[in-house]
């Protein structure tokens, strides 16, 4: 199952404005993320997602940029079933055989933040393609359900004094 493409997409979506929300990190106006896309010589394609900052919003450029010049190289004509040893690659580059061979990594200079994030949308992808090849859901290569259902979440009360009380009402009207 040897990758023989690997792409990377800014995607944006405006949110509309009644649909707007607040957080600790300001008014999310769109919903950022990178779309990172890798398709086998078969054609088989794995998805994956990663975000360049915590919320819905943020530049995804960077990202885009990593995935493509940086971890594409690493990833072209590799094995995709071998998703540790991948990741090892892109984390310590030249050195990974240092990281497998003493069990510690060495990592590349840079290996933080955005990369990281990058390099967890092209593992996603990875998974994504192995349960494909599989047939079985993702779920199941990673153990399987733990329990039936979960209880949904929201987060929020960032607004101010005279709307938290709307929002969090929002919240509780809709189930979370």
């Amino acid at each position: 199952m040897k990758i023989a493409k690997v792409e990377a997409y800014w995607l944006r979506c405006p949110i509309a404005q009644p649909k707007q929300h607040r957080s600790d990190y300001g008014l999310q106006a769109n919903f950022d993320m990178t779309l990172v896309v890798i398709t086998t010589e078969s054609g088989l394609q794995g998805f994956g997602e990663a975000k360049a900052a915590v919320g819905s919003s943020g530049v995804c450029a960077s990202i885009v940029t990593c995935v493509e010049q940086e971890l594409r190289p690493i990833l072209i004509g590799q094995d995709a079933r071998n998703i540790n040893q991948l990741w090892e690659r892109m984390y310590s580059g030249v050195r990974d055989h240092y990281a497998v061979s003493k069990g510690r990594v060495f990592p590349i200079l840079g290996r933080r933040g955005l990369t990281v994030s990058a390099m967890s949308g092209v593992d996603m992808a990875l998974w994504d393609l192995v349960g494909k090849s599989l047939q079985v859901p993702v779920l199941q290569l990673l153990g399987g359900a733990v329990r039936p259902q979960m209880p949904i979440y929201a987060s929020g009360g960032w607004a101010d004094t005279d709307e938290i009380g709307e929002q969090l009402l929002g919240y509780t009207t809709k189930g979370f």
